[in-house]
């Protein structure tokens, strides 16, 4: 439940905003924002707004902010922006709230620049933060609300909510001392409560089709095992039609045969095409080729059955009930953290984006896309690699904290190296990598040229059915 008129004015009541300057500005979701600010007499304090919904309220911050609003958004919301560059270092030099109403007025100077901070707590397309100037033109605001003309450059009209006045609302039942903290810890404890739940949810949905999609590979590989299980049988019949040579006639069809290992006749099936040294050899090339798939194919099976356990377990882990509501809180984040910067990597960056397990891996597939990648999309500590003596396209795996590079990860990026050079026809490729920042620009050398050093060799034959998962789950792009 909100704030009542009379709430937000013994709140209020205790703050100190007159003659308090704003430093820093920090918003937590679309909803909540945090102001860092500065008093002369009272030293740093931090001011706590969420706004537009059920809970919407400000107070003081006694400490950290909640781990519920501990992460800030993934990238600056437009608001926080104009408020950065336009109200930090501005001074607050009265603070009212209109009578009756849910609505607070901080007027500010930011070095004679006059402004207006409106905080309106109310209930759904009405709430609203906005800033305007002197004579309350609209500089910019939380919400841009167009069906009541409130949107940069417009003129507020101020609309207070007066009927409250003829209502009855009443304060609380108070605990000792701040009211600012009892309102803190009231709704601090429900937020908590509210956030783990929809965190849990996420993380939930996020294991379900993530682990549906590796049981999809799991039972995709199991019946290409079982398919090519039989593989001896390709040998057998081309055993039986090496020692019955001598009765194949050529443009047959078949051939009935004696069958050693059975005792009985048996037909085999023949090329009528070829002779019967061809046909003979037909089985036996059957036999390596199913041989081979099949062997892959019970590698890939167990590194996939491997995969799904350490994903399950990975899931249980971060799923399982904590006695530390707040540490709870911090893993689900963490793990959905990792995943919105996935998705808005692989929006705009060039080139593709691939993932094994939880690393990013990005492919460069020419020159401009390579020094792209290098200049605006790596850190110091991502991975670089790419074919020794073959061109070819740059492979960057994202560095994760705290987390070294998997063998899975390099053996992925490896066969994507290779994939996108011109050593992708040879059976084996050497190639090397390095973190980035021992990569060295060759000077005067072509576009997105780079000299490597403490690099390390890495040898590897293409993988066939690591390029088709990889191409499978990777970005849309990588079909182009």
């Amino acid at each position: 439940m909100s704030l009542n008129w009379k709430e937000i004015g013994l709140v209020l009541s205790e703050l100190p905003l007159e003659g308090s300057t704003i430093q820093n500005v920090i918003q937590h979701d679309f909803h909540c924002i945090s102001w860092q600010l500065y008093h002369p007499m009272h030293g740093r304090w931090t001011l706590y707004t969420e706004i537009g919904t059920p809970n919407s309220r400000l107070h003081l911050l006694s400490s950290d902010i909640a781990a519920t609003q501990s992460m800030k958004t993934a990238k600056l919301q437009r608001f926080i922006q104009f408020t950065r560059k336009n109200l930090d270092g501005s001074r607050i030099t009265s603070c009212s709230q209109i009578p009756f109403d849910r609505l607070v007025l901080l007027k500010l100077d930011n070095h004679g620049s006059l402004m207006n901070l409106y905080l309106r707590f109310y209930s759904g397309s009405q709430a609203n933060i906005i800033i305007t100037d002197e004579k309350n033109c609209i500089l910019d605001l939380l919400y841009r609300r167009p069906s009541r003309n409130e949107k940069s450059g417009a003129i507020l009209v101020l609309d207070p909510q007066k009927k409250e006045e003829t209502k009855e609302f009443a304060i609380r039942n108070r605990t000792e001392g701040s009211f600012n903290k009892q309102i803190e810890a009231e709704y601090g404890a429900k937020s908590n409560d509210e956030s783990m739940q929809s965190l849990i949810a996420r993380v939930s949905q996020r294991r379900d089709r993530e682990l549906k999609k590796i049981e999809t590979t799991v039972r995709t590989l199991s019946l290409k095992v079982s398919a090519n299980a039989q593989y001896e049988l390709y040998k057998q019949l081309g055993d039986l039609l090496s020692y019955n040579k001598h009765i194949i006639t050529d443009h047959s069809k078949s051939v009935l045969v004696d069958d050693y290992l059975t005792g009985q006749k048996r037909e085999i099936a023949l090329d009528a095409k070829l002779n019967a040294s061809a046909n003979i050899q037909a089985y036996y090339n059957k036999y390596q080729r199913a041989k081979g798939t099949w062997q892959d194919s019970e590698n890939e099976y167990k590194k996939a059955i491997a995969y799904l356990k350490e994903r399950q377990g990975h899931y249980q882990q971060i799923l399982s009930p904590c006695p530390d509501s707040v540490e709870m809180i911090r893993r689900l984040q963490g793990e959905l953290e990792e995943l919105t910067v996935d998705k808005a990597i692989g929006k705009s960056s060039p080139g593709l984006v691939f993932h094994s397990g939880k690393f990013t891996i990005l492919v460069g597939r020419n020159a401009k896309e390579n020094d792209q990648l290098l200049r605006h999309w790596v850190k110091s500590y991502d991975f670089w690699m790419h074919t020794r003596d073959y061109p070819g396209g740059y492979v960057f795996i994202k560095a994760m904290k705290n987390k070294s590079i998997p063998l899975e990860a390099l053996l992925d990026a490896a066969n994507l190296a290779v994939l996108y050079s011109k050593a992708k026809g040879q059976p084996k490729v050497d190639l090397y990598y390095t973190q980035v920042k021992f990569l060295r620009r060759a000077k005067d050398g072509p576009l997105g040229l780079v000299l490597p050093t403490q690099e390390k060799n890495f040898a590897v034959a293409l993988d066939d059915n690591r390029i088709k998962r990889l191409l499978s789950e990777g970005d849309e792009h990588a079909n182009e």
